[in-house]
């Protein structure tokens, strides 16, 4: 394996969303992957907290700015409860061709009728080798390349949608959360939302979702 100098190699700022309480703490396996992508020789990585910064959009937003500011490569976002059983997101971005610039892996998620699923869910949309194609990712483990900022240099990138009930603001009613905004306006601006055929994200609530929806599908996580 050739190694590169840090001069040489792309670079990637890596955002954990966090809070203060415990409940907002970096997971153990994000924890261990965090050290794990800081020795990877095919990248210069960074790594950067954006703490207790309410809302999520928010934070969302701030880790657009650092990666626009600092003129970094590429940025991965990882929400405190997100991590990856296998791999790591820089084997997703070291894969990524030219049209990948905004890569979200899929993960178990809670909707609104109390049942569990996979989201983005991992159906026959159109593929590129490794990747599929989708009409939004969530935010949980989210990776963009500086294209992006580059061709949308400022913000809000990340906006909460309330829907049509301007009065508790509920998402339930047509409304849509930020990083589904997110994902509609690079779509505007040109770009292609993608996901991994095979790497999924871990996501932890009192047990990991994303392994529960598997086990109930009958496939591994």
């Amino acid at each position: 394996m050739k190694i590169f100098s840090k001069s040489e190699v792309p670079k990637v700022l890596v955002c954990c969303l966090v809070q203060t309480e415990r409940q907002g703490w970096v997971n153990p396996e994000l924890c261990q992957m965090l050290f794990k992508m800081g020795r990877d020789p095919r990248f210069n990585v960074e790594v950067a907290n954006v703490k207790d910064a309410i809302p999520f959009e928010a934070a969302r937003n701030h880790t657009i700015k650092i990666a626009r500011d600092y003129k970094f490569d590429w940025l991965i976002s990882f929400d405190n409860d997100n991590f990856m059983p296998v791999g790591t997101p820089l084997d997703v971005i070291a894969a990524a061709g030219v049209q990948q610039s905004v890569i979200g892996l899929s993960y178990g998620v809670k909707s609104h009728d109390s049942s569990y699923a996979m989201f983005p869910p991992r159906t026959n949309y159109k593929n590129d080798g490794a990747f599929l194609e989708v009409p939004a990712v969530g935010g949980g483990i989210l990776m963009v390349n500086r294209k992006v900022w580059e061709k949308i240099p400022t913000g809000p990138w990340f906006r909460w949608n309330p829907g049509t009930d301007t009065e508790t603001l509920d998402r339930g009613n047509g409304g849509y959360g930020e990083d589904v905004h997110f994902c509609r306006l690079v779509q505007e601006k040109g770009f292609r939302v993608w996901t991994h055929r095979e790497l999924m994200a871990g996501h932890y609530r009192t047990v990991d979702l994303t392994g529960m929806v598997c086990t109930m599908a009958g496939k591994s996580a």
